[in-house]
């Protein structure tokens, strides 16, 4: 992976830099942000907490990726022109273990002993004496109207 920094701008009043880059990745695919924050961390000599990549975007059949970067003088002025979501995405994202999957026996099993546990509360909740509400207990008369 080669990257060039095609443009660099000095923002003072937002407290970055912006880049514009072009990385060429003749036998790889597209590079994850990742090792873009790396290899612009490293040119840079910036720390990678700071960098935010904006966009990365590469056209089909190209080996080429155009992409977007700011680079921020501190965590303050990250944090306060930032969003919430695209700070989070240059984070790693932390993978969950996949969940075993349940043979059909494990599955088979399951069922067979559901409807058992339904069945004791549903005993359960009929033994329970219900008191009547005042409604049930006096009768309604109707009216007649003539």
């Amino acid at each position: 992976m080669e990257m060039e920094i095609a443009e660099k701008n000095d923002n003072p009043l937002l407290h970055r830099q912006e880049v514009q880059i072009v990385i060429r990745h003749e036998k790889m695919g597209t590079p994850k942000r990742k090792e873009v924050i790396q290899n612009l961390s490293e040119q840079l000599k910036a720390r990678k907490d700071l960098i935010v990549i904006d966009h990365l975007k590469n056209k089909y059949g190209k080996t080429e990726t155009q992409g977007y970067a700011k680079i921020y003088a501190n965590a303050e002025a990250l944090n306060r022109i930032e969003t919430k979501p695209s700070i989070a995405r240059q984070k790693p994202s932390e993978k969950k273990p996949p969940k075993a999957k349940k043979t059909k026996k494990e599955k088979k099993d399951k069922e067979e002993t559901e409807p058992v546990e339904e069945a004791t509360q549903e005993a359960t909740t009929e033994e329970v004496p219900q008191k009547k509400t005042a409604e049930e207990k006096t009768p309604v008369k109707e009216e007649k109207s003539e």
